[in-house]
């Protein structure tokens, strides 16, 4: 199964919303399938099922079923709030998800319908973006654990967050004035149990450090670590990685276009032209078409081996 791809504007990465589990990860279902859309506008309907939630989030079709006709009765009147700019003064706009929502009870299908602010931080991201696969965070069990690992994918390449003001990174995770109001209640129901869920479940490993101001907790950072074994794409498949003088050409081509590759390879201030030049070198390299391995297999090498192999 293909694996589905989030890509965010850091505008809504980092902003300040309460969605509950459900609800994100309809969302987020929203914003790969929406991707996809030519034309993409807030009257386009984003089709979800329950089948397909079942499959990506690994719970039965019946649970899905009631998952999202839950979160159809909710998503409307969900907002987000996010910092702006407005007559060149710093200011802070509070948007809708979705204009529409239409449940099917008989299928198990919703329609979503996209607000025009986050079909913008969704479509046509040339930098200033955070993406990441949808699979890291499908088995997480708490909207923190969400959370945290969406924050804290911005800062990957870095290996440490900023520093966020504790008020700031409660309302980023989503948690209420009248939730956990005392620090230890804060740090033992939030922090500790998503970070613990985040470092079993996922391809990262966190650790939060925190900051006083005088005697009182004021800020926390995180310390961001890949694992060294991470999920692949695809079932792996006895390819040898020698690349023709064509193959070289494509791939070239296909990585040097590819944001999520682009994230993790790329150079800073690297124009594509001058990406793609560099892989032309260096795809004639077996092991650097190994290092690259998921990524080529992703963008299609292979691809007639394991149909041949399938067959």
């Amino acid at each position: 199964m293909k694996n589905k791809i989030v890509v965010k504007d850091n505008a809504l990465i980092d902003a300040s919303f309460n969605l509950t589990l459900v609800e994100q990860r309809l969302m987020l279902l929203t914003i790969v399938e929406a991707r996809e859309k030519r034309g993409l506008s807030p009257s386009t309907p984003i089709e979800i099922t329950a089948l397909s939630y079942s499959k990506q989030f690994k719970v039965d079709e019946s649970t899905a079923y009631r998952n999202i006709a839950s979160a159809s009765k909710t998503l409307k009147r969900r907002e987000f709030s996010y910092f702006d700019r407005y007559k060149d003064q710093d200011a802070i706009t509070v948007a809708g998800w979705v204009n529409k929502v239409t449940y099917v009870k008989s299928t198990g299908l919703v329609a979503l319908y996209l607000s025009e602010e986050v079909i913008s931080m969704i479509k046509c991201l040339d930098e200033h973006f955070t993406q990441y696969y949808l699979d890291n965070v499908s088995e997480f069990d708490s909207k923190y654990s969400l959370r945290v690992y969406e924050l804290v994918s911005k800062w990957r390449k870095v290996g440490h967050t900023e520093k966020y003001a504790y008020e700031d990174l409660r309302a980023k995770l989503g948690v209420e004035l009248k939730e956990y109001k005392t620090m230890s209640l804060f740090k033992a129901n939030v922090l500790d149990k998503a970070i613990l869920e985040l470092n079993e479940k996922s391809d990262l490993k966190i650790k939060y450090e925190q900051f006083r101001t005088g005697r009182s907790i004021s800020h926390f950072s995180f310390v961001i670590k890949e694992k060294r074994v991470v999920k692949t794409i695809e079932a792996p498949v006895e390819l040898t990685f020698k690349l023709t003088a064509r193959q070289i050409e494509l791939f070239a081509s296909k990585l040097s276009r590819d944001h999520l590759f682009g994230s993790i390879y790329g150079q800073v201030g690297e124009l594509q032209p001058d990406f793609e030049n560099r892989l032309l070198g260096e795809l004639a390299n077996r092991s650097i078409c190994q290092k690259y391995a998921d990524h080529l297999i992703r963008l299609g090498y292979g691809e007639s081996k394991r149909k041949a192999k399938a067959a």
